[in-house]
């Protein structure tokens, strides 16, 4: 009689582990990607076998950033989804990666205060999801 209690629970359970198995794959896979930070918020991102990337840099006080998930294109530069102007190109020299947009084709993706250009970003040894501000996978 002890054992009919126990046996009505082990198909719970088994549903429970089932429930949570599709969550982690939800998860992006930032080991796919070659992720670079500069500071302690500013991220960026290059899947060089897909062609995709993404950049997020903030302001010096505050949330307002610049956000933009894009295509690299040749030569060295990201161009964001569905805009046929703006492009960021930037120089890579070895685990660095410097930012050198200099026009403002590009000036819709930042907020008062944020900027993309001239930003440096150093690869990662960890890489981490790079996200926008609310949480959407940006690579």
């Amino acid at each position: 009689m002890r054992l009919l209690p126990l046996l009505l629970l082990l198909p719970m359970a088994a549903c429970r582990q089932e429930e949570a198995a599709p969550a982690a794959e939800t998860v992006p896979d930032a080991a796919a990607a070659e992720v670079y930070a500069s500071g302690p918020r500013d991220r960026l991102c290059l899947k060089p076998g897909e062609q995709r990337a993404g950049i997020i840099t903030f302001a010096k006080t505050g949330d307002s950033n610049c956000s933009v998930r894009g295509s690299i294109t040749n030569p060295q530069a990201i161009r964001p989804d569905g805009d046929t102007t703006c492009a960021i190109l930037y120089n890579r020299d070895g685990d660095t990666l410097t930012l050198l947009t200099g026009d403002n084709s590009c000036a819709y993706y930042c907020g008062p205060g944020a900027s993309l250009e001239g930003k440096t970003f150093v690869r990662m040894d960890n890489p981490m999801p790079v996200t926008d501000i609310a949480g959407d996978p940006l690579c």
